[in-house]
């Protein structure tokens, strides 16, 4: 089922990712304009690909790896987009990588032992908050182009984006340990500290 029609949307997914980046830091109005509407192409597919496979029953193992793998990567390219604009820090982004990175490896890990890992709804909703704060971004920017002004780009680099971006890292961490906390099996035997 690798090449199953929900997969090829989240591989679309992915694929998006390396242009929208391009696009966006580009100095040209039209390409980041383009960026804009991939993203938002890309976030549409997030729904578009879950709901095809619920409505023809073709979710898959590797789907269900996929799927939130594919968010990961166009949400940190967009906040690494961010970063280049001077938008956030980059040891925010940093710390979302590094999380992403290992929640990632944790999955592998359990999967390859076959060992069971609970999917916690709050992921999801740093998802949601993520998705809000890059959507609020690149609205902005879209509306400066519109109305070609600049001066509208400044709302982006306000304090309130700053600590917005402060909270959304500190749940981010928390994410890791709400995980930990109900997948301490899985962690202990990855670090050795229990046999399967």
């Amino acid at each position: 089922m690798l090449f199953s029609i929900p997969n090829i949307i989240s591989y679309f997914r992915i694929l998006v990712a390396p242009f929208f980046l391009f696009f966006f830091i580009s100095d040209n109005k039209t390409l980041v304009i383009i960026s804009i509407i991939l993203f938002v192409l890309g976030a549409f597919s997030d729904w578009l690909d879950g709901w095809y496979a619920r409505r023809f029953n073709q979710s898959s193992k590797w789907g269900i790896f996929i799927d939130p793998l594919a968010d990961k990567i166009l949400n940190s390219t967009a906040f690494l987009a961010f970063v280049f604009e001077g938008i956030i820090p980059f040891w925010m982004l940093l710390i979302i990588i590094l999380r992403d990175s290992f929640m990632t490896f944790l999955r592998l890990f359990a999967d390859s032992h076959k060992l069971p890992i609970r999917t916690k709804n709050i992921a999801k909703i740093k998802t949601v908050f993520q998705f809000v704060l890059i959507i609020y971004v690149i609205s902005i920017y879209f509306i400066s182009l519109l109305l070609n002004d600049d001066a509208i780009k400044e709302l982006v680099t306000k304090d309130y984006i700053y600590y917005s971006m402060l909270f959304l890292t500190i749940f981010t961490v928390w994410t890791v340990y709400d995980y930990i906390k109900d997948n301490k099996k899985v962690v202990q035997i990855l670090f050795g500290y229990e046999k399967k």
